[in-house]
């Protein structure tokens, strides 16, 4: 393949391979090295073959001479690195040869950009803003279907529990220059739980006051329309997307439901009443976590067979939570789609949505996901949604690596090492000088025969090492 058709190469660590390159006098580059890794996650990523489908976002501009795959994989890269504007990225993704590797630029383009006397290389970052602020919410909603589908084949154990859950959250962009006006807005997330985290695999724009219950009946639709029956199996909802009839719809889904339910509910006041039964047997559960000193004494029972949800034609189990404080006793419930269930299933169960809601407050703590910019619309939920797509790919990569780690907040940043990166065919090797200065000399004939090649080669990454 000639270089300038070569679009993107993710390079696999193998130094045995590298050092017997070495050793023959063959080398194709040798860089600084940095923390490896955003290597060893892009090399993930290649393996899934899920990054070609930045390809497929839908291009607005009349004039489409670079391909969108480089703007979204630089926008899937920025919280990675956390930062929070675009004029960040020319700055930080686009001075480091290593970086613009892992985003797939070819030596060319990171010598010289797409454009001749283009301010930064490989362009300029007001073409990300530009491309993204034509973006519908349909596209990014049909980009993040094409995704998901991709998760579930590239990497199955992701679905192997079954147990999903729902909410929507709201961001909101302040006014900027040139009269750029202020922006509101929310998307309802639809994750899967894994072990106390949960995986945003697919989501809705919209403003902010879309109704909860549409948004969640369109996320769950499509998502079931790419993934089929049997893989959504548990279903943990807000009680803002309480609709009887849409319960009962996913219940004959195949998908078991559980959400909490309102005080001023029929059913509400049954599962009190019932519990006033001198034979109804409380369990006690550890306190919830809050600032309460003390905190209450908190109890749960069940009961089946309720059918005071005059809208919800599905079987229901209902679970009263009562927690007694020193001046009052305060009462929750939540119901679940079933013929029988224990009321410790059932508010184990609910007690796995509020995982998402930590998930929420990692994503703004750690992940700027609320602290945008003023910016156009568009980028806007770019930005999130690269947000978002990097938090559950980076949480699906610690998973599958082995390691105890979560994607609670992103990875370190990537510093220059001492170590040098060698660069042979496929592969790559991190070498001391030292290592590498014997390994020539030792093999200095070799190095010598093919002298004109490796000068050539070594020349290319020192003029793609140069800061733009």
């Amino acid at each position: 393949m000639k270089e300038h058709e070569r679009q993107w190469q993710i390079f696999v660590h193998n130094r045995e391979a590298v050092i017997e390159a070495l050793q023959r006098g063959e080398c194709d580059g040798i860089l600084p090295a940095a923390r490896g890794f955003l290597d060893g996650f892009a090399g993930f990523l290649h393996e899934g073959d899920v990054l070609p489908l930045f390809n497929s976002f839908p291009d607005h501009r009349e004039r489409c001479s670079i391909a969108a795959f480089f703007f979204c994989h630089t926008l899937l890269y920025r919280p990675l690195f956390q930062l929070p504007r675009l004029a960040d990225i020319g700055d930080t993704l686009f001075r480091s040869p290593y970086i613009l590797r892992l985003l797939g630029f070819n030596a060319r383009q990171m010598d010289v950009g797409f454009y001749a006397g283009e301010g930064q290389k490989p362009f300029d970052v007001e073409s990300i803003g530009e491309f993204f602020a034509q973006a519908t919410t349909e596209d990014f909603l049909t980009l993040q279907l094409r995704w998901l589908e991709a998760i579930y084949r590239a990497w199955p154990l992701v679905f192997a529990k079954g147990l999903w859950v729902m909410d929507s959250v709201h961001f909101s962009t302040p006014k900027g220059a040139r009269g750029l006006p202020e922006g509101e807005y929310k998307v309802c997330l639809l994750g899967v739980w894994q072990d106390g985290e949960v995986w945003p695999l697919l989501w809705r724009f919209a403003d902010a006051d879309a109704s909860d219950l549409s948004l969640g009946k369109e996320v769950i639709g499509q998502a079931l329309m790419v993934l089929g029956e049997g893989v959504i199996r548990f279903l943990l909802l807000d009680r803002g997307l309480i609709d009887g009839a849409w319960v009962t719809e996913l219940w004959r889904e195949g998908i078991t439901v559980i959400i909490g339910i309102r005080s001023d509910m029929d059913i509400f006041a049954d599962l009190q009443g019932l519990a006033r039964l001198p034979e109804t047997n409380w369990e006690e559960v550890p306190p919830p976590k809050s600032h309460q000193d003390p905190p209450p004494r908190r109890e749960i029972t069940a009961f089946s067979d309720m059918e005071s949800w005059w809208s919800c034609e599905a079987p229901l189990c209902g679970c009263l939570i009562r927690d007694t404080y020193p001046d009052r006793v305060e009462y929750q419930a939540v119901v679940m789609t079933a013929m029988a269930a224990s009321a410790c299933e059932i508010y184990g169960r609910r007690k796995k949505r509020w995982d998402l809601e930590e998930v929420f407050m990692a994503l703004t703590r750690y992940w700027h996901f609320d602290r945008l910019p003023p910016c156009r619309q568009g980028v806007a939920w770019a930005m999130v949604h690269f947000t978002l797509l990097a938090f559950t790919l980076l949480g699906i990569y610690l998973a599958y690596s082995g390691t105890d780690q979560r994607s609670w907040s992103p990875p370190p940043l990537p510093l220059p090492e001492r170590e040098l990166v060698v660069y042979a065919g496929p592969f790559f090797a991190l070498l001391r000088p030292s290592d590498l200065l014997t390994i020539i000399l030792e093999n200095h004939e070799a190095w010598l025969k093919n002298k004109d090649c490796l000068l050539e080669a070594l020349r290319l990454t020192e003029g793609a090492a140069r800061p733009p």
